[in-house]
């Protein structure tokens, strides 16, 4: 809490200065409709139309709106003579009575006449915002005025309602002749703002080693905020005039060592703001570099967290012996100002701050159990600075803090680098040999009041899994699951990299993650696929889904704009029969639509942000209208306006499925369909490779998504999986879609992007299907298939010679398509020349497959397409003759 409060109380100091400026433009600002004739005299008349409205009555007038008196109305006014003053003025001339804001104080201070009560009052007034007019004349540069207020009696201290001194107000505009004649003048050096500052914090959080301020072309003054200001005379010809206020201050006898409001030095703001020359002057006035603020900090602290590397230096030559000390000296969170350096991912600050510390340094932790390696991958800002400490003797990625008191408790760097998301650097700290089966339990151990943390070491420990994700959750609300599933981590204290990526949503993460195990040489890759409780596909993890929550609905309205109205369909014009297959997305539907037989694909009820379906029908409707192929699975149109009625109607395709046919009815296909459906589907693919519109990438061909209509042709559907090639999403292309067993090998281990090339493999794996009658590795669950072919290259068999089941042709297309080198792979274009030579149109008679049931095959039908298993058998092992 005290922490909290101190930094609150920065905060505060920062925006009251804002508001200090904001308002006095603000009050300065003219408002002549709102003004009667001697206001707006007083604000930009001349001596001569001041004399003519003004009256003894209206001195005592205040603007309705910021009380300002006529005083403040002259010094927040100009005349047209503006120019000729200013250049008057700093050339010195001393007959202040000729210039005309000068002249017009003077009036209104001498029509006073004897009465002082009267002209304390308007020397003494404050505006509704708390500022005087020697505030306005402070805040323009005017040092006539200045002069003229101070000898006709204006207070030198007079801080008003917003607790600011004129010293303090000079300071920040760094007008160096006002200091100086408001010093001369009695203002007290060492008095303090609204924040506890002196003049000289002011001077130096206003970033002025070399300050001054600007007049425009119109003769109007403003003040130069944070930068060397430029002083533009009369007619465009501009000087610079350098004033050092800092060193002013100090010769007057400012203490560099005064503390502000939470105890902040000068020095510690020059530090922070990365003023060489100034925190030189005040280190040569006697400022100490080891003093600390209410939090610990000492100037070494800032310049580190700015990497300042030349302030580093000073501060450390001005130590001297004790330079060490003050490397090492560390603030009420443990920090030291490497800590600190890392945290900013300032490399060069620190190697000059490990130079003079020491390598022990390295493995000191805060209370927050990290070491500087540990802060360094929590920021994520450099990645070269990770390297540079990895490399530094004594220094293990896989060392883990403490965690004496945080319930969270990242302790390793891979730890740090997954819990806040820093992609890149988790990867190098994987690179580098980090362990990310290590785990700690976490202990109760409360902050002292030094900041000191307790010596309990906490054991590492393996994981009892790599990969588990531990209770995932099933509850439709977000909030729960998060809370379920965090409760269950804490309750287990089993804090491995991968739990914390989980539950912050870094689902790429993640997937790196277990990239990363599969690649552990004490590791067996296909056995962690073929248990069943593999956890390889990656788990959405409740933050990654709340986040897409928005995107979601977006892409629904995108996708509502650009759909044509005879594709948008309404389910109330539909007719629902059987349903003819299911997944996880819901089920498929034959049914008929204005007398047409359709399928319709209908999406479960859908919480927007809960599961991924919304994505993937969004992304299959964006690609189906584009599509028209005697080859590509017609699309009707979509429903759309209600998320709990999404479906999408397409063609409905008699026959089924490549699968059903194969594997659940278990037919054999003849020869002539066999080629015919490879023929189909190359060219169904070759269509979506090749489109001009936006050539799409399928992600799932497999024997599921092959389609038979009952003429035999062949085509391709399915397509919640597809992108289109190219398009800007780094996530599209590297993770895992699709069904395990066809997946080609770059998809799944996940070892980059990838193209159309993975359709290819896809392809090569269908035509084996379809002429061995077999899924691919059939004995092996979906996950371990896909891990035998990625890791151990291994292949379906295929016989070594061409055979009546693989002739030779087929055996060419299946063993280039299906090869691990993806760009060896052909493409659909050198595919069909090579099957289509051998392919022969199917006449009507042989291509009718509406005798798909084994009870209606007869020698009187011609030659059957489909043969039942027995058949198959009498064939296999003939050569080609």
């Amino acid at each position: 809490n005290f922490a909290k409060i101190l930094e609150e109380l920065k905060k505060k100091i920062s925006e009251g200065y804002a508001v200090i400026r904001s308002r006095l433009s603000d009050d300065i600002k003219s408002r002549f409709d709102d003004w009667n004739a001697a206001q707006t005299a007083c604000y930009q008349g001349d001596l001569k139309a001041l004399e003519d409205t003004l009256t003894n009555a209206s001195l005592d007038d205040r603007t309705e709106d910021r009380l300002l008196s006529p005083l403040h109305l002259i010094c927040a006014g100009h005349s047209k003579q503006k120019q000729l003053l200013v250049k008057s003025v700093f050339l010195l001339v001393p007959d202040l009575n000729k210039f005309q804001q000068v002249e017009k104080v003077i009036y209104l201070l001498e029509k006073c006449g004897d009465d002082d009560a009267k002209r304390r009052s308007l020397l003494s007034h404050v505006t509704r915002n708390g500022f005087s007019a020697l505030h306005f004349a402070i805040y323009k540069n005017e040092l006539a005025t200045v002069n003229v207020l101070l000898n006709y009696g204006a207070d030198v201290n007079l801080a008003g309602r917003i607790q600011l001194p004129p010293l303090h107000l000079a300071a920040m505009c760094g007008n160096v002749e006002l200091v100086e004649t408001l010093l001369n003048k009695g203002a007290a050096l060492h008095s303090t703002d609204f924040v506890q500052y002196t003049a000289l914090h002011c001077a130096t959080y206003s970033l002025h080693d070399k300050v001054g301020f600007i007049i425009d072309s119109d003769g109007q003054m403003t003040c130069g905020y944070n930068s060397l200001s430029l002083l533009i005379f009369g007619f465009g010809e501009s000087l610079f005039v350098v004033f050092q206020v800092v060193s002013l201050l100090l010769n007057y006898g400012a203490d560099p060592n005064y503390g502000g409001g939470v105890q902040d030095r000068p020095l510690h703001l020059a530090s922070s703001k990365g003023n060489v020359v100034i925190v030189s002057a005040l280190l040569d006035a006697g400022a100490y570099p080891s003093l600390a603020d209410d939090e610990g900090n000492t100037s070494l602290h800032f310049a580190a967290k700015t990497g300042n590397v030349v302030i580093i230096d000073l501060l450390l030559s001005k130590a001297g012996a004790e330079k060490q000390e003050l490397a090492l000296k560390n603030n009420i969170y443990g920090d030291t100002p490497l800590h600190l350096a890392c945290y900013a991912g300032r490399l060069d600050a620190a190697k000059l701050l490990l130079s003079v510390s020491g390598s022990s340094i390295l493995l000191l932790e805060n209370v927050f159990s990290e070491t500087p390696l540990h802060a360094a991958c929590t920021s994520g800002r450099s990645l070269e600075l990770v390297a540079y400490l990895l490399k530094q003797p004594g220094v293990d990625p896989n060392c883990q803090g403490q965690d004496g008191h945080t319930a969270s408790g990242y302790n390793l760097a891979l730890h740090s680098a997954c819990y806040h998301g820093h992609l890149q650097f988790v990867q190098y700290l994987l690179n580098s040999g980090a362990d990310q089966s290590l785990t700690a339990r976490a202990v109760d151990n409360s902050l002292s009041t030094n900041g000191s943390v307790g010596s309990l070491t906490v054991a590492s420990v393996r994981a009892q899994t790599m990969f588990s994700l531990s209770k995932p959750d099933s509850d439709a609300s977000i909030n729960n699951s998060l809370m379920s599933s965090t409760q269950s981590l804490y309750d287990d204290q089993q804090q491995t990299p991968i739990i914390w990526a989980y539950e912050k949503g870094f689902d790429q993460i993640v997937a790196l993650l277990k990239h990363y195990a599969n690649k552990r040489p004490d590791s067996d890759v296909c056995s962690e696929y073929s248990s069943g409780d593999s956890s390889y596909t990656p788990l959405p993890s409740p933050m990654g889904r709340l986040h897409s929550m928005t995107k979601e609905k977006a892409e629904i309205l995108q996708l509502r704009a650009s759909l044509s109205s005879n594709h948008r369909l309404s389910l109330n014009d539909v007719e629902f029969q059987d349903a003819i297959g299911s997944g996880s997305f819901g089920k498929v539907y034959k049914g008929t639509y204005k007398g047409t037989t359709v399928a319709i694909k209908r999406y479960r009820p859908v919480e927007f942000g809960a599961k991924s379906e919304v994505d993937m029908f969004c992304r299959e409707v964006s690609i189906l209208r584009m599509l028209q192929h005697p080859n590509v699975v017609a699309f009707i149109g979509a429903a759309l306006d209600d998320p709990s009625q999404f479906a999408i109607i397409t063609e409905y395709v008699t026959n089924g499925s490549l699968f059903s046919l194969l594997h659940e009815q278990k037919r054999v296909l003849e020869m002539v369909l066999r080629l015919n459906i490879g023929v189909d589907v190359a060219r169904g693919m070759r269509y979506l490779h090749e489109l001009v519109t936006g050539p799409v990438i399928h992600r799932d061909l497999n024997s599921h998504n092959i389609l038979l209509h009952e003429n035999g042709r062949a085509v391709v559907a399915d397509f919640g999986e597809s992108r289109f090639i190219g398009q800007r999403d780094d996530d599209n292309m590297t993770k895992q879609p699709g069904n395990l067993r066809w997946m080609a090998p770059e998809i799944f281990t996940q070892s980059g992007r990838y193209n159309q090339k993975a359709d290819v493999y896809s392809y090569g794996l269908c035509i084996w299907e379809i002429h061995a009658a077999e899924l691919p590795f059939v004995h092996l669950k979906p996950a371990a298939a896909a891990a035998e072919m990625a890791y151990k290259r291994s292949r379906p068999p295929i016989p070594s010679e061409a055979t009546a089941q693989f002739p030779e042709h087929i055996l060419k297309v299946i063993t280039s398509a299906w090869q691990h080198d993806a760009e060896a792979r052909p493409n659909f274009s050198q595919i069909l020349p090579i099957i289509e030579a051998h392919a022969k149109p199917l006449t009507s008679a042989v291509s009718s497959m509406t005798v798909i049931k084994q009870t209606n095959r007869s020698p009187s039908s011609s030659v059957f397409l489909l043969k039942n298993h027995w058949e198959k058998r009498s064939t296999i092992g003939k050569p080609i003759k």
